[in-house]
C-alpha cells in the first residue's frame, strides 16, 4: 500500500512525498488531469491522444489524475468499457504501437460529480435500485472495483459532492452518505478474502474524499470522519477536498476550507495525513501549499489550449495565441522549444483545414497536435511553480514567493489575507519581509474560528440565496398539466434552446449569447428551455419553485431520461406545434440534440441548428459563426 510522509517542513507548508508501487510523487505537486480513455483504443482522443504522449513523455509528470467516469464522453458501450476493465490502463498503453507506455503513479477518483445526477447508475438492483448495462452502481462496492480494474496506484473514495447552495439539510445528509462511503471502501480493502475473489495483489492508497463550503462544514467533516476510522483501526493516507471549482475565484472561502481541514486533524497525525484539492491549479497552489496542502489536480492546461490560450510566464493570464509577440523571448520551456509558431499559428488561425493533417514548413500535423503542444507549455509551466514551491520550502521561503504572487491586488493578495486571520503570525512576518501592503490590519474584518456544530442556523444572508434541491424528480414539474399555460398567440416561431444550471434559465451566459442576438425578433419568437430533468419549460415558468431549485445535468448514457425528455417534447409539439409557422431549436449538446431530433421525428417538423458544430461541446455555443446561423434562418423565416 502507498504512504504519505513529511521530509520536511518550512513554518507553515511542508516538504513530503507519496510512496506508490508505481514511484514516489514529491510534494507538493501537481497532478495533469488526463483522458486515458478517449474512445475504444488508446489511439483515440484527439487532442488528448497528443496531450497524453506529452505528458507520458515528460519528466516533469510525477502522477496521473483520471477521472473514472469521462469514458461516458466518448460513446463507449458497455462492452467497450469491459475491454478497458480486462487489463490496468497502464497495460493498454504499454502494449500499444502509437501511445508510448507510462510509468507515473495512477490517482483515479471515484467519479462522484458524474454519478451525481446519473439516473443510469443509480443503487443496485439488491439495494433496490435498477440493473444497467454497464454494471456501474453509485455504491461504494462497485466504484472501488472499477478503479481497480483501472490499476489505481491512489483512489478517492466515493462521494456525493455538495453542489452550491444545496439547501442545509440534504447537504448534511449527504455529507453523511460520504463518510458512509469512505469506511465501507476501508473496510473493503481490509478484506483479505474480497481481495483474493478480486484478484488484488497490492491494494491502493486511499484518499478519503470530503465536501464543505465553509470553514465549519469541513471540520465537522474531518472530524467525523477520523472518530469512525480510529473506532474501526482502518489506515489511510489522505484527504481530497472536493467541490472548490466554482469557489476558485473566492480565495477567502478556500482558504477557510483548507484551514478547516487542517485544523480538525490531531497534531500528532498531521505528519503522516496527506491533503489533496481537486481542480484548482495556478497562482493559488503556492498559497494553499502554504495552509498545508500536498498535491492539486487540474485540466485547466488543457482547456486554456482548447481555447488557443498560453498560460502566460510571468503574469499567469492566459495569452492567445494571436497576441504574443517576440516569441523567441516569450517562454523557453521544454515545450515551447520545440514550437514551430509560425505553422501553429497558420493551422490554428489561418487554415479551415478539418481532420485533416496540414502542411507547414516544419513538416504535416493535424491541428490536434498543437492544440497538444499549446496544452504541453501550460503544463510545463505549472509544474515549474511546483518545483519553486518545493524548493522554497527547502530554503525556508515558501512565504516569500505567495507574497510576491500577491502583488497588484489579485486573489492571491485576498486569500493570503484571509490566510492571516486564521494565523495572526503570518501579519507581523509578512511586515518583516517588507510586505507591508499585504498585512491584513486589525480592522480589515473580525475574524474568530468556531469549532461549533455544522448544524448552526444559516443567517439570513444565506436564506436570501438561491437553495437547490438533489430530490427533484421528473413529476416535480410538466408544463402539460398546466391548464392555464397558452404560448403567445402573435409568436410565429417556436425556439427552442437547452436548460442552464444558472437559474432563471434567461439570465444565463448561455441563454443570453443567444437571446441578446435576438432583441430585433423579441415579439415574434416563443422561447422554450428543454430541461434534461423535466422537458420543455416556458419562459413565464422558469421561476417555479421546482424549476429554480433543482440540479440535473442531461447525459446520452442516461437514455431513459433522455427519452423521456423526448416524449415531452413531441407531446408539446402535439398540443401546441400548429400555433408556429416554425419550430428552431439550437443546441451544441449531444443529449439534448438527441432528445430534441427525437421528438422532431416524431412530431413531423422541426430545425435543429447549427446544422453542422465542428463539434458538439459547450464552447461551440458561443461561437458567433453558429449563432449567426439561427439568426439569419430566424429572419429569413419572417419573410417567408
Amino acid at each position: 500500500m502507498s504512504a504519505f510522509r513529511t521530509l520536511a517542513k518550512d513554518e507553515y507548508g511542508r516538504r513530503g512525498v507519496i510512496d506508490t508501487p508505481a514511484g514516489q510523487i514529491q510534494t507538493p505537486a501537481l497532478l495533469p488531469v488526463a483522458n486515458l480513455i478517449g474512445g475504444t483504443t488508446p489511439k483515440s482522443g484527439g487532442i488528448w491522444r497528443y496531450a497524453r504522449r506529452y505528458l507520458f513523455e515528460s519528466d516533469s509528470v510525477q502522477g496521473i489524475m483520471f477521472q473514472t467516469m469521462t469514458f461516458l464522453d466518448y460513446n463507449l458501450t458497455p462492452d467497450n468499457l469491459a475491454d478497458w476493465r480486462e487489463k490496468p490502463l497502464k497495460q493498454h498503453f504499454e502494449e500499444s504501437d502509437v501511445e508510448p507506455g507510462f510509468s507515473q503513479p495512477l490517482f483515479v477518483d471515484s467519479g462522484g460529480f458524474k454519478l451525481m445526477n446519473s439516473t443510469t447508475f443509480g443503487q443496485p438492483p439488491e439495494e433496490g435500485g435498477s440493473e444497467n448495462d454497464w454494471g456501474i452502481y453509485t455504491n461504494p462496492e462497485s466504484i472501488l472495483k472499477l478503479q481497480l480494474d483501472y490499476g489505481a496506484d491512489i483512489i478517492a473514495t466515493l462521494d456525493f459532492p455538495i453542489p452550491q447552495n444545496l439547501n442545509q439539510d440534504e447537504a448534511t445528509e449527504r455529507m453523511k452518505k460520504s463518510i458512509d462511503n469512505a469506511v465501507e471502501c476501508l473496510q473493503m480493502l481490509n478484506d483479505p478474502e474480497l481481495l483474493d475473489e478480486w484478484d488484488v495483489d497490492e491494494t491502493p492508497s486511499v484518499y478519503v474524499a470530503i465536501h464543505g463550503h465553509s470553514y465549519e462544514d469541513v471540520h465537522w467533516y474531518v472530524s467525523r470522519f477520523l472518530d469512525r476510522a480510529n473506532e474501526l483501526d482502518e489506515a489511510f493516507e489522505g484527504f481530497a477536498l472536493g467541490s472548490l471549482v466554482p469557489l476558485s475565484n473566492s480565495p477567502d472561502v478556500l482558504v477557510d476550507i483548507v484551514q478547516g481541514a487542517k485544523d480538525a486533524i490531531p497534531e500528532e497525525r498531521y505528519d503522516d495525513i496527506a491533503l489533496h484539492v481537486f481542480g484548482i491549479s495556478g497562482r493559488l497552489c503556492p498559497l494553499l501549499a502554504l495552509l498545508g496542502v500536498d498535491t492539486f489536480d487540474s485540466a485547466n492546461y488543457l482547456k486554456a489550449a482548447r481555447n488557443k490560450s498560453f498560460i502566460h510566464p510571468e503574469t499567469w493570464k492566459r495569452t492567445k495565441l494571436d497576441q504574443i509577440e517576440d516569441w523567441d523571448n516569450w517562454c523557453g520551456c521544454k515545450a515551447c522549444q520545440d514550437i514551430h509558431i509560425d505553422d501553429m499559428r497558420h493551422a490554428l488561425l489561418e487554415s479551415d483545414v478539418k481532420y485533416k493533417p496540414i502542411e507547414g514548413e516544419h513538416g504535416t500535423h493535424f491541428k490536434s497536435e498543437y492544440y497538444a503542444q499549446i496544452a504541453h507549455h501550460n503544463f510545463e509551466l505549472y509544474s515549474r511553480q511546483m518545483q519553486d514551491v518545493r524548493d522554497a520550502i527547502d530554503n525556508d521561503g515558501l512565504l516569500e514567493l505567495v507574497a510576491d504572487f500577491a502583488q497588484d491586488k489579485n486573489i492571491v493578495e485576498k486569500g493570503l489575507k484571509r490566510a492571516q486571520l486564521h494565523n495572526p503570525e503570518l501579519r507581523e512576518q509578512l511586515a518583516d519581509l517588507g510586505y507591508e501592503a499585504l498585512v491584513a490590519g486589525p480592522d480589515t474584518e473580525t475574524f474568530q474560528t468556531k469549532l461549533s456544530s455544522f448544524y448552526d442556523d444559516i443567517d439570513d444572508e444565506q436564506e436570501e440565496k438561491r437553495t437547490i434541491s438533489l430530490k427533484h424528480g421528473p413529476n416535480d414539474f410538466d408544463i402539460l398539466q398546466y391548464d392555464s399555460y397558452q404560448p403567445p398567440s402573435d409568436a410565429s416561431v417556436l425556439l427552442i434552446l437547452p436548460c442552464s444550471q444558472e437559474k432563471p434559465y434567461s439570465d444565463s451566459r448561455t441563454h443570453q449569447a443567444v437571446i441578446s442576438r435576438l432583441k430585433d425578433y423579441e415579439d415574434s419568437y416563443h422561447k422554450i428551455s428543454l430541461s434534461g430533468l423535466y422537458g420543455p419549460v416556458p419562459e413565464a415558468q422558469e421561476t417555479v419553485e421546482p424549476v429554480m431549485s433543482y440540479e440535473y445535468v442531461l447525459t446520452t448514457a442516461d437514455e431513459d431520461q433522455v427519452d423521456l425528455v423526448a416524449n415531452r417534447l413531441a407531446a408539446y409539439l402535439d398540443r401546441y406545434g400548429e400555433q408556429f409557422d416554425h419550430i428552431l431549436a439550437y443546441t451544441t449538446s449531444k443529449a439534448y440534440r438527441q432528445a430534441i431530433e427525437e421528438a422532431f421525428s416524431r412530431y413531423g417538423r422541426g430545425e435543429m441548428y447549427p446544422r453542422e458544430p465542428r463539434a458538439l461541446q459547450l464552447t461551440e455555443h458561443f461561437r458567433n459563426t453558429n449563432i449567426d446561423e439561427l439568426v439569419e434562418r430566424i429572419d429569413t423565416a419572417l419573410v417567408e
